[in-house]
C-alpha cells in the first residue's frame, strides 16, 4: 500500500493517508484484513476515479445493484442513475465534492433488472500530497424498507391528526405537569375563544386531582353565552426520548384530556325538564280547576235538596205519593252528589325539596318565555339577596305562581306599554312573593278572597281558580294573601309565607 507522506491540513473531508501514527498503526496490521473488512462489510462500498468510472466495488454492493463486478468495472457511476433523481440533486452532489467536501444524501437508483431502489449515499473525495481528487469513495445502502417504514409512520401520523383535528372534540394529550404536548385543532380553537387560557383551567378542572363524572356537565362563558362541557381524562404513557433509557422501559406518564362541547344536549335536558315541569303545573292546574267547579256542583246542589228534605219532613204522611216522589228525588240526588264526589281528583301528595328562589323565578320565566314575547311587555325581577334556601313543595308553589302570573299576563293584553314584576323578599320572619301588573286597579273583598277586575265589556272576570289555588298554598303554610293595588297600577297580589313553615334547619 502506498502511504502518502505529506500532510494536507487544508483538506478537511477528504481522504488523505498521510500521517506518521497513521502508518505505523497501519504496518502491524495485514493487508488482507483491510480487503477482507470491506468485502465483508454490509455496506455497498465503491471506488471511482475523478471522473466517477467504478474501480473497485464490494460484494455488497454488487448485492443492492444486481450487477457482478464485471458489468461494473470501468462503467460510469451513472449506470445506476435513474430519470427519478432531480438533476438539482447532482448538481449540489457535484459542487459540494468540487469543494473537497464529502456529500450525504438520497437518491433514487436503478438495478439491472430495472427495479427502483431508495439509496442513502455518501461520497468522499480522495486528495493527494497535492491536494488533487484522485479518487471517489462511495457508501451505498439501500434504504427503500426504512423509507417505506418512515412514510407509513408519516401517513399514519397525518391520518390520526387529520381525523383529531376533524374531531368535534377537544383532544388533548398533557404531560406529567399538565403541560399540553398535543392538541387537536378544536382544542386550539377554544384555546383561542378563551384568549390563550388553557380550556380545562377555565374550566375549573385540576387533572390529577378531580376524577370528573362522566354526566357532569362544567358551565363556561364563551363571548357572552354560556355554553356547557363535558370533561374524560383517560392516563396514558410514553416513551422516554432520552438515550439513557435505551435498554429499560423509560415510560413517562401522561393523560388524554378530551372536552367535549354539550351545550345543545344541556339545552335539549333542560327543554325537556321545562316541558316535564309544565305538564306537572297544567295537571295541577287542571285537576285544580275540575276539583273547584265540582266543589261549586256539590255546593250548589246541596240547597235544592235540603228544600227536598224540609218538605219531606212537612208531609204528614210518608206512604203519600207526594212523599214519595219527595223521597225519590231526594235520594237521586244524593246518589248524584256521591257520583261527584267520586269523580272529584284527589290532590297529588309532593315531597318537599330543597330549592333556591331564584330558580323556581327562572323556572317561571322560561316556561312563559313566548307568552311574555307575544305580549312585549316589560318584565321586572326584583329578588332580594341572601333569601333562604326553600323546603317545600316546589311543583305546588310554582303552579301558585304561574297561575297568579298567567292572571297577570291577561290583565296586561291590549297594553301598548304593559308591565309586569315579580318581587321576593324577607319581612321579619315571612317570606314574602308579590305578583304586579299595570293592568286595571283590583276591586277587592273583605276578605281578600276575590279578585275581579272589570273586563272590556264591562263584566267581571272570574279569580276564584287562581287565588283559590295560591289561598290552599297559604293555608297550608298558616301564611296570609294579601290584594291591593300596585305601584304599576293594576294589581298586586301578596303571598307571605312564615319562614318557619317553609324552611328546615340542619341537625348538627
Amino acid at each position: 500500500m502506498n502511504i502518502l507522506q505529506n500532510y494536507i491540513p487544508e483538506t478537511t473531508g477528504a481522504v488523505c493517508i498521510n500521517s506518521a501514527s497513521l502508518q505505523q498503526m497501519l504496518s502491524v496490521l495485514p493487508m488482507e484484513l483491510f480487503y477482507g473488512v470491506v468485502e465483508q462489510s454490509s455496506v455497498g462500498i465503491s471506488i471511482t476515479d475523478p471522473k466517477a468510472n467504478i474501480l473497485y466495488c464490494n460484494t455488497a454492493f454488487c448485492r443492492t445493484t444486481g450487477y457482478k463486478r464485471g458489468e461494473l468495472q470501468y462503467r460510469n457511476h451513472n449506470i445506476l442513475a435513474s430519470q427519478q433523481t432531480p438533476k438539482s440533486r447532482y448538481q449540489a452532489m457535484w459542487h459540494q465534492l468540487s469543494q473537497h467536501q464529502p456529500w450525504t444524501g438520497r437518491l433514487i437508483n436503478k438495478r439491472k433488472d430495472g427495479s427502483l431502489y431508495l439509496a442513502e449515499v455518501t461520497v468522499t473525495p480522495v486528495v493527494n500530497s497535492e491536494g488533487q481528487i484522485t479518487h471517489y469513495l462511495g457508501m451505498h445502502r439501500d434504504i427503500s424498507e426504512q423509507f417505506a417504514l418512515e412514510q407509513r409512520v408519516h401517513n399514519q401520523k397525518a391520518m390520526i391528526e387529520a381525523v383529531l383535528d376533524a374531531a368535534p372534540t377537544a383532544i388533548a394529550v398533557l404531560d406529567e405537569h399538565h403541560q399540553v404536548v398535543l392538541d387537536n385543532l378544536t382544542y386550539k380553537t377554544l384555546r383561542t375563544d378563551l384568549r390563550g387560557n388553557e380550556p380545562y383551567t377555565a374550566l375549573g378542572f385540576t387533572p390529577g386531582a378531580q376524577r370528573p363524572d362522566r354526566d357532569q356537565l362544567w358551565p363556561l362563558t364563551i363571548r357572552g353565552r354560556q355554553r356547557w362541557f363535558s370533561i374524560l381524562i383517560q392516563p396514558l404513557s410514553e416513551l422516554n426520548e432520552e438515550a439513557s433509557n435505551y435498554f429499560g422501559e423509560g415510560k413517562k406518564p401522561c393523560a388524554l384530556l378530551m372536552i367535549s362541547d354539550q351545550t345543545e344536549r344541556r339545552q335539549q335536558i333542560e327543554q325537556s325538564r321545562l316541558e316535564q315541569l309544565r305538564m306537572q303545573v297544567e295537571e295541577q292546574t287542571l285537576f285544580s280547576a275540575i276539583r273547584e267547579t265540582l266543589d261549586v256542583a256539590m255546593v250548589q246542589s246541596q240547597a235544592p235538596l235540603n228544600m227536598l228534605q224540609a218538605a219531606l219532613r212537612l208531609e204528614a204522611n210518608s206512604d203519600s205519593r207526594a212523599a214519595i216522589a219527595i223521597q225519590t228525588a231526594l235520594d237521586a240526588g244524593h246518589q248524584a252528589l256521591q257520583r261527584l264526589e267520586l269523580y272529584r281528583p284527589a290532590i297529588k301528595v309532593e315531597e318537599p325539596t330543597r330549592f333556591e328562589l331564584m330558580s323556581l323565578f327562572a323556572d317561571l320565566h322560561d316556561m312563559l318565555t313566548l307568552r311574555l314575547e307575544h305580549l312585549d311587555v316589560l318584565m321586572q325581577l326584583d329578588i332580594a339577596a341572601d333569601l333562604p334556601e326553600l323546603f317545600t313543595q316546589r311543583t305546588r308553589l310554582l303552579t301558585a305562581l304561574s297561575l297568579l302570573f298567567d292572571r297577570a299576563c291577561q290583565a296586561v293584553t291590549g297594553q301598548s306599554t304593559g308591565q309586569l314584576k315579580l318581587c321576593a323578599y324577607q319581612n321579619e320572619q315571612e317570606l314574602c312573593l308579590e305578583v304586579h301588573d299595570s293592568g286595571q286597579a283590583p276591586a277587592v273583598t273583605a276578605t281578600h278572597r276575590l279578585l275581579q277586575p272589570q273586563t272590556d265589556n264591562g263584566g267581571k272576570r272570574n279569580d276564584t281558580i287562581e287565588l283559590g289555588f295560591a289561598q290552599n298554598i297559604v293555608n297550608d303554610h298558616r301564611g296570609v294573601i294579601e290584594v291591593e293595588t300596585s305601584d304599576l297600577g293594576g294589581s298586586c297580589i301578596r303571598l307571605r309565607l312564615p319562614l318557619c313553615a317553609i324552611i328546615r334547619e340542619d341537625k348538627k
